[in-house]
């Protein structure tokens, strides 16, 4: 080959490397610098009802053998700083094996207590209950998460913004295992300071499952099986022209994961929703405007593919080894797999590679769980942890 002809070669190849490297840090390092120069000068909608014109709101708690917490969840939500007779507490009782529904049935009437015999999921009880109620509001909640006092007025109140259809709280975990606690509070703070931005900006993409609100007349049904409905619902909020918005003052907390196994199997199971919204074509924000698509793309879609986009870099980077640029991203993915090893075998008292652990970490869990999304592998039905 021609010398002129072989450095054509060697720029594009690396021209092609920068790409795919681009694409992969984009969302990790890029995007959360862009949404918050974008957001710069914007406020996020932040709101109360006037005195006396807050809606009815229906708290609708999902419960799958809860029997540990649910006595208490229960008096944490009567205990609600909301409009007198305006917020209904309702617990679902999917199918437990335990003493979930017997627990719950002492606070009846004062609850409503909806029992079904056999266990189907969160997405197919949401899609029978929320239609069949009169609140114009609807708050989320699970089972194991203890809202702040003024949590739920906090939600519902940025919902008097005409342009809101669906608010996400602030949901902090606690008592997590030791091996993950640095990395997940590192890890949240970042996500929760971009749902800020992203708010300020436009709107958020998902929800957080575990607390979030929106406007009855928005909510249209998911498939029964859908994996993760707090991706889903709040999508199809976006996609009738409403914003998704995050409320940092609307504070909760829950019980973190106990084990480097259990948090793997909720990150696949996760990333598997993910693939099976977007095989099915509802986890695309179509009819959303401009902003949402950008805030969609940058936030989620990249982050998804960002296994295979790594993959296909160092792929190409071992296919093209004779350039400079191909050379240091071998020799960068290597030093960060192996700082990720020892991370792992050290353990936490080796906090200085807890960000470098937690990345591979997720990356593993992520490209592990969209492939058995997009295989149909993953079961709705999940195991839950014996806490």
């Amino acid at each position: 080959m021609e010398p002129d002809a072989a450095m054509f070669v060697w720029r594009a190849s690396d021209a092609v490397l920068a790409a795919l490297l681009v694409l992969f840090a984009y969302p990790f390092a890029i995007y959360p610098c862009l949404i918050r120069l974008l957001a710069r000068g914007r406020r996020a909608p932040a709101g109360e009802f006037p005195e006396g014109e807050w809606p009815e709101a229906a708290l609708i708690i999902c419960a799958l053998n809860e029997e540990g917490v649910i006595g208490e969840k229960i008096e944490n939500s009567l205990a609600l700083e909301y409009p007198d007779e305006k917020l209904r507490v309702v617990v679902v009782n999917d199918g437990s094996t335990d003493a979930t529904g017997e627990i719950a049935r002492r606070w009846t009437p004062r609850i409503e207590l909806i029992e079904r015999e056999r266990r189907c999921g969160k997405a197919a009880n949401l899609n029978r209950v929320i239609p069949s109620r009169t609140e114009p509001v609807i708050v989320l909640s699970d089972a194991n998460v203890f809202y702040a006092p003024d949590a739920v007025r906090r939600l519902v109140g940025r919902l008097a913004d005409p342009e809101v259809g669906c608010v996400s709280g602030k949901v902090a975990l606690v008592e997590t295992v030791e091996e993950l606690k640095a990395s997940e509070k590192q890890y949240y703070s970042i996500e929760w300071a971009m749902q800020e931005a992203e708010s300020a900006f436009y709107s958020m993409v998902g929800a957080d499952g575990a607390m979030y609100a929106l406007k009855r007349q928005l909510f249209r049904p998911v498939p029964d099986d859908t994996i993760i409905e707090d991706l889903v619902i709040p999508l199809q909020v976006a996609r009738q022209g409403k914003r998704v918005v995050f409320a940092p003052d609307a504070v909760g907390r829950e019980r973190g994961v106990a084990s480097l196994g259990e948090e793997f199997r909720r990150k696949v199971r996760i990333a598997a929703g993910a693939a099976q919204a977007l095989v099915r074509g509802n986890g695309w924000p179509a009819g959303a405007p401009w902003r949402f698509w950008f805030i969609y793309v940058s936030h989620k879609l990249l982050r998804w593919l960002a296994p295979f986009t790594g993959l296909a870099a160092l792929a190409w980077a071992g296919w093209h080894a004779g350039t400079a640029l191909s050379r240091l991203t071998l020799a960068g993915a290597a030093a960060l797999g192996a700082a990720a090893l020892v991370r792992l075998a050290a353990g936490p008292r080796l906090k200085a590679l807890d960000a470098p652990f937690y990345f591979v970490f997720g990356q593993c869990a992520q490209l592990a769980g969209f492939l058995k999304g997009l295989a149909g592998r993953q079961p709705v039905l999940w195991s839950k942890a014996d806490r």
